[in-house]
């Protein structure tokens, strides 16, 4: 199974210009030629119900949470101008592990330009039902929407931020305006997912981010 290293940040707008010039020229391209990390893309956010969301967000497709913690990573993220001029000036810096549970048509679209990601905690009385629900019937049938390229879950292992929930889905979509068309909306709709799990679930946070 892959995981994710999901990072997220903010930074005041006067070092907005300059963290995206050092991350998509420096930091981004030294991290990637890291052991282990297969992918990295870059994301802003575009609206989400969580009012303390970040503006940016870093998914980095790995191995395993090890590829941080080897010197490899620690020797990229100390070069170029990131940890020096940028890293001090970011703030709400969150970072998370998430292991991949399944993907469902392309799953993880790095092309896509935009993403929805659910995020979501259920008592573990409901938590089995839950991932069965999610995997055989709710996924299939919202990433079957036209203009949903794909969609992958996965389950929090570790993170710094306490409140972050335990499940998240990533929808690569064409647009945000998808999960508002009548096919999405149905979609959602149908099996066991609207009646007997979502009224269960907790801390459900809904965040559009494009890709930069």
């Amino acid at each position: 199974m892959a995981y994710l290293y999901y990072v997220q940040m903010d930074i005041p707008a006067t070092h907005d210009a300059e963290l995206n010039r050092v991350y998509d020229t420096q930091h981004v391209p030294m991290l990637s030629k890291v052991p282990g990390v297969h992918r990295v893309t870059r994301y802003r956010l575009e609206q989400s119900n969580d009012s303390r969301m970040q503006k940016y967000l870093a998914i980095y497709e790995i191995d395993s949470p090890s590829v941080v913690e080897s010197a490899a990573w620690d020797a990229a993220s100390a070069e170029g101008d990131w940890a020096e001029k940028i890293r001090p000036h970011t703030t709400s810096r969150h970072h998370t592990f998430f292991k991949e549970i399944l993907k469902a048509g392309q799953g993880r679209d790095a092309q896509a330009p935009c993403i929805y990601v659910v995020q979501m905690d259920v008592p573990a009385a409901y938590e089995a039902e839950f991932n069965r629900v999610y995997d055989t019937e709710h996924v299939p049938m919202l990433t079957s929407s036209p203009g949903c390229r794909g969609g992958t879950r996965y389950a929090r292992e570790k993170s710094n931020d306490s409140r972050m929930q335990k499940y998240a889905v990533i929808y690569e979509l064409d647009s945000a305006e998808i999960t508002k068309t009548k096919a999405w909306q149905e979609a959602g709709e149908r099996g066991d997912w609207a009646p007997k799990i979502r009224p269960h679930t907790t801390s459900r946070h809904h965040s559009f981010f494009q890709r930069v």
